[in-house]
């Protein structure tokens, strides 16, 4: 019985922004609790040969889950990864783990119904998997198959090369810390970003000011994951929830920056602001 139902659950491909990946464990295994056979793109930066295997993957699972965030609309990978699948006639399941706004949503997930899984709870679970339950199938693949799209060009990929460089000068790790610090700025590129300090800070050839300066960095960092600043408003008080020792939910707080209605908070403060039903980015730092 357990590998009947196993076998009658789609493969799923799941595509994100790589700044939610946290989020996106945390789907990947409720998915898996479920019986599905889940693969998701664990690489940091993406090679030709590893960009094949990523479009093998989309041709062999029989749905595409979307892990829907304001960072995924920014993804260009995403997009690739979305508009191959959709060629190949797959069928894509839209999972919001962070909010979007509707009028926001690129044209092939507007018109979607869109699975709620910013709360995870059993709610969500049970909608997720009766979304699941209904998925229609994909059908066979297409005979020509389309053509392959290009790799998404990402600059992280070029940093993380620096980083892994046999030999670094003083000016060029100075560099590189610079471009790290920018893409900090950045939801979808955070997570990657901090990834490359962290190697950049374990290399034997690091010189003493590059090495102070991203100690730096990463102290910031930290500062501002233990307690944000400003007043929520719509889900709560997010000093209040930090002062009570409780974890801040990921929501719109007022803009402690007052430059802004209000600003989306997820560990830290991020760049995207919102004034009314207007989303725009707004660069914590100028």
């Amino acid at each position: 019985m357990t590998g009947d139902t196993a076998r009658s659950n789609p493969r799923l491909f799941v595509t994100y922004a790589r700044g939610d990946r946290d989020l996106v464990d945390r789907l990947a295994a409720g998915l898996q609790r479920l019986g599905h056979e889940v693969w998701l793109d664990k690489r940091l930066s993406v090679g030709q040969e590893w960009w094949a295997e990523i479009l093998n993957q989309i041709r062999l699972s029989e749905a595409i889950v979307v892990a829907l965030s304001p960072g995924l609309l920014e993804s260009p990978a995403s997009a690739a990864e979305r508009g191959y699948a959709v060629q190949l006639g797959k069928v894509l399941l839209p999972v919001c783990l962070r909010p979007v706004r509707n009028e926001l949503l690129p044209p092939d997930l507007a018109p979607l119904q869109i699975v709620d899984y910013c709360t995870p709870g059993p709610e969500a679970a049970f909608e997720l998997a009766d979304a699941l339950a209904h998925l229609p199938a994909s059908p066979a693949l297409p005979d020509p198959q389309p053509k392959p799209p290009a790799i998404p060009v990402s600059y992280m990929s070029g940093l993380s090369a620096q980083v892994h460089a046999p030999s670094l000068t003083l000016d060029q790790q100075l560099a590189v810390i610079a471009k790290l610090e920018a893409a900090l700025k950045k939801p979808t590129e955070r997570d990657a970003a901090l990834e490359l300090l962290q190697s950049l800070q374990s290399r034997e050839d690091l010189y003493h000011t590059p090495g102070a300066q991203i100690e730096t960095v990463l102290a910031e960092q930290n500062a501002q994951q233990e307690k944000p600043r400003g007043r929520g408003q719509e889900s709560g008080n997010a000093d209040a929830a930090a002062d009570n020792g409780n974890a801040v939910p990921a929501n719109w707080y007022a803009d402690p920056y007052h430059r802004h209605q209000l600003r989306w908070f997820d560990r830290v403060w991020t760049d995207w602001a919102c004034d009314g039903s207007r989303v725009v980015k707004d660069p914590i730092r100028r």
